[in-house]
């Protein structure tokens, strides 16, 4: 069960936890989700005193193999003491460096211990050697989650008779197999080998001429929402203003991309990229592709969303007399139909799920 509070009682002691999304200090596009949460350590003994000596917690993200530890002395640089009936309250933050993984709602999970002592009759502190022994017991910091708020999570497509789906960008990319590609991972099945590309990993195509003068013939836009064979493809883009330096021309995106199946009973795998990418005054585009998706291969079963955020740092002189624009982007992902047990591929040559083009767009700045 998924909750972001927690209560536990052990033995004199009763550690309480809530959690909360901070939005002022999370930055989603460059995957930094931060949470605060608040303890609460009540002594429920009547007649003993106790005083809390270290800490020690265990916290995992959601996509993420290991736990990390934390452990040291005290609490808040304090090692409180409590008489019988009295609370110690303190609100701490957990900065997390994660993204939504399918359509879960968890960004972490974390538990851990305080440890504690009781102090005899005449005790004012805990020695030397009890603090050096770490206590005389534990109270347990029961599992709670990091919840991602609404607005942050991946959504489950559900089909809707009366629902309207339409293609967001009509015209085709050129048809450029991506190349070879391999899945070594357990947890995925292994795709057929993608036919080798006409293109190198990184080449060039000819660009489009109103890229190169910088008169830009269609409406812009720094987002996209493209629905390919039951597979849609959104992505938003933003400027990172403190990745950049307009004095060296360097100027630094972010984009997100939530890959959804949207099939009633289909499972996919998604093996590998292909994106082409126009600079302002360009004569040329470069194309970017290989194997998988940020190092994986991912399995996506029927409503299920894979979600990544990556950078593009471009070195480009702005064209801001004509327009914001500094980039234009598009592409495709190539994926394999599964057959019913998941994760045995139903034919060796992928399908492609469109990624419509959109722009970089610098924001209105001053001197430029």
């Amino acid at each position: 069960e998924v909750k972001s509070t927690s209560k536990a009682s052990s033995g004199p002691l009763t550690v309480e936890v809530s959690s909360n999304y901070n939005t002022e200090q999370s930055d989603p596009p460059m995957r930094k989700h931060c949470f605060q949460y608040t303890i609460r350590i009540t002594n429920d003994s009547k007649t003993d005193t106790v005083q809390l000596l270290s800490r020690r917690f265990e916290i995992q993200t959601v996509g993420s193999s290991m736990k990390d530890v934390v452990q040291g002395e005290g609490v808040t640089g304090r090692q409180p003491i409590l008489k019988p009936g009295e609370v110690f309250e303190y609100t701490s933050t957990a900065p997390l460096s994660v993204r939504p993984i399918g359509t879960t709602e968890i960004a972490a999970r974390m538990r851990g211990e305080y440890r504690y002592i009781t102090l005899q009759d005449g005790q004012d502190t805990a020695t030397t050697e009890q603090v050096g022994n770490g206590g005389d017991a534990g109270a347990e910091l029961a599992m709670f989650h990091f919840v991602f708020p609404e607005e942050q999570r991946v959504k489950p497509f559900k089909p809707s008779d009366d629902e309207d789906e339409e293609d967001d960008d009509d015209d085709e990319p050129p048809a450029t197999p991506a190349p070879k590609s391999s899945a070594s991972s357990a947890k995925t099945a292994t795709p057929p080998p993608a036919p080798k590309s006409s293109a190198s990993p990184a080449s060039t195509l000819p660009g489009d001429s109103d890229m190169t003068s910088g008169d830009i013939a269609i409406a812009i836009s720094d987002s996209s929402n493209t629905l390919t064979d039951g597979v849609r493809v959104q992505v938003t883009s933003t400027y990172r203003p403190e990745r950049s330096d307009m004095g060296m021309q360097k100027h630094c995106f972010a984009y997100n991309i939530r890959i959804t199946n949207e099939s009633p009973s289909q499972a996919i795998q998604l093996v590998s990229r292909r994106f082409e990418i126009q600079t302002i005054g360009s004569t040329n585009k470069d194309v970017v592709q290989g194997p998988g998706v940020t190092g994986r291969q991912p399995i996506l079963k029927p409503g299920e969303s894979f979600e990544y955020t990556s950078t593009a740092p471009l070195s480009v002189r702005p064209m801001m007399e004509k327009t914001p624009v500094v980039a234009r982007m598009a592409g495709e992902y190539n994926f394999v139909l599964l057959g019913e047990d998941g994760t045995t591929p139903l034919s060796s040559t992928p399908l492609q799920a469109k990624l419509g083009m959109f722009h970089f767009i610098l924001p209105a700045m001053e001197g430029v």
